[in-house]
């Protein structure tokens, strides 16, 4: 039946689409009484059209729709044969649907069909808003987000901000501006504001917050529930003086988290002499002191590659840089300043002797002497 649903549908749209246009008289009528100008109106249905495809009326049903409207002419005095009164009470605008929402946005030309869904899912998962049935009701988060916009942002949050954009980014297709002149234009102002909004940032703008029944280990205080960029937590009120969070599930429930017990790394800490313990980290696992926060010695895990340094003949060791990226350098950095993005095996080139090298991109061996020119694939090698 939904099959079908979809079908007629898409059937019924594209026959009306080949069909000619329905044909209305429209009747509309202006009554002035003590200065006061009173409007009625109808339409009546002469030709059908492609609405024939959506209603299944007979036709002579249209004809009888001509005795419903009244026959008036022009300048005739009406004569009032009765007087309905009704009360109406002023009522606040429906909430956004998800449907309404996408309606809107296209009415005012904002983002395209392309990122409507990406908008609402974005909006949903920052909680700014949140479903309730099929509305969508803002936060406190939202409101506020978008009290400090409208401060601070006013030329961004508005609703020619996009439209314009585009007729800008047009206005570089048409070679009459420039990438640097448009992006100059806007950033010149939007700087300015940047900096007085930095100024008033915390003026204010914090959402009311909700009150938990946990009380912090640390400082006694209750926890309060905040959205952080990982969700919902609780923190203590007393920040920055206590900084003690705890994590929670959808319901607000704490989370027990069990510590990983360290284990030993197997040699000592070159500060104090303590041991030096095996932890886990944002970038991996690392070597940090026993004695921690006296003690704040730290070493990164390293690996050895088993290959050797091509300068100076050591160890060639695995190691992690700036955003967690890999690399391979000699060991005995910084008196050796063997670096490469490539991994060196510790096979040798048959052509030449030299390292050979894994390029993980390509999953081939090359060969990096000038003039050698030795490659493989190879999918083995990680």
């Amino acid at each position: 039946n939904d099959q079908y649903k979809l079908y007629k549908l898409i059937w019924e749209r594209f026959i009306a689409s080949q069909m000619a246009s329905a044909v209305l008289d429209t009747l509309s009528i202006d009554i002035e009484n003590s200065g006061y100008i009173f409007k009625s109106g109808g339409y009546i249905i002469k030709s059908r059209g492609y609405m024939a495809i959506y209603d299944n009326r007979d036709e002579s049903e249209d004809e009888e729709n001509l005795a419903k409207l009244p026959s008036v002419s022009e300048k005739e005095a009406l004569t009032q044969q009765k007087l309905e009164t009704e009360q109406h009470f002023t009522e606040p605008p429906a909430r956004y649907t998800e449907a309404s929402l996408v309606k809107f946005l296209e009415e005012n030309g904002i983002g395209r069909p392309s990122t409507y869904a990406t908008i609402i899912s974005t909006i949903i998962s920052r909680e700014y808003i949140k479903r309730d049935g099929k509305s969508l009701v803002a936060t406190e988060l939202g409101e506020v987000t978008t009290k400090f916009m409208k401060d601070n942002f006013p030329d961004i949050v508005d609703y020619e901000f996009t439209a314009g954009m585009e007729e800008e980014l047009d206005s570089i297709e048409r070679r009459e501006n420039t990438m640097i002149g448009v992006l100059s234009s806007f950033y010149d102002k939007f700087k300015e504001d940047l900096k007085e909004s930095s100024k008033s940032a915390r003026y204010d703008l914090k959402p009311n917050v909700e009150e938990s029944d946990i009380i912090c280990d640390k400082c006694g205080a209750k926890m309060v529930y905040k959205n952080g960029r990982f969700g919902r937590f609780l923190a203590c009120p007393n920040y920055p003086t206590c900084k003690n969070t705890k994590a929670v599930d959808k319901n607000g429930n704490v989370v027990e988290k069990e510590e990983p017990k360290p284990t030993l790394a197997g040699f000592k800490c070159e500060a104090c002499g303590g041991e030096m313990l095996e932890r886990q980290g944002r970038f991996g696992t690392f070597y940090a002191c026993e004695n921690y926060p006296k003690c704040k010695t730290t070493k990164q895990k390293v690996e050895d590659t088993g290959a050797l340094c091509p300068k100076c003949n050591a160890r060639v060791l695995e190691r992690h840089g700036k955003g967690n990226t890999l690399f391979y350098s000699c060991e005995n950095y910084p008196k050796c300043d063997f670096s490469s993005w490539d991994k060196p095996l510790p096979e040798k080139c048959p052509e030449c002797s030299a390292t050979l090298y894994y390029r993980k991109s390509k999953k081939s061996v090359i060969c990096k002497t000038k003039g050698c020119g030795y490659k493989r694939e190879d999918s083995e090698n990680k």
